[in-house]
């Protein structure tokens, strides 16, 4: 028996001042939202909202109805705000630099009083990887 592919959903979480807020967008006719004071509860609120769906109104929609509970797959995406805020061992100044960015607009994206545009996020992102390949290839020796 093959086992069913797993249903890959989007979700962007973005922070807020007091806690973080999740959707999953352009699927069906629902869009499955949530908030918490962390990402778990965050994930689990937007998970809990889609089981409920499914267990309702969910059968009929097109999308929705071949959706099963237990074969979900999140594909977290964060705003710059809850990205810091959850890597919080990143240095800012690190990463700007890297990306090629004033550490100040950063900064500014960081604590949400900016918005970035594509062209900057994909920047950011970049550089976030490119630290990732390089983490990736340490060894420690003892």
């Amino acid at each position: 028996m093959n086992p069913q592919r797993k249903t890959k959903l989007e979700v962007i979480i973005e922070k807020t001042d007091d806690h973080y807020w999740a959707r999953v967008q352009n699927k069906g006719s629902f869009m499955p939202t949530g908030q918490g004071e962390t990402i778990e509860a965050v994930l689990k609120n937007v998970t809990d909202s889609i089981e409920d769906y499914l267990e309702h109104e969910g059968k009929t929609d097109k999308f929705w109805s071949k959706v099963r509970i237990d074969n979900i797959q999140l594909e977290i995406h964060y705003d710059l705000q809850a990205f810091f805020e959850q890597f919080d061992e990143l240095k800012i100044s690190s990463i700007a630099t890297k990306a090629e960015l004033n550490e100040s607009l950063v900064r500014q994206y960081a604590s949400g009083n900016k918005y970035p545009s594509l062209e900057q996020a994909k920047k950011i992102e970049t550089a976030i990887h490119n630290l990732a390949k390089r983490l990736e290839k340490v060894s420690i020796y003892a």
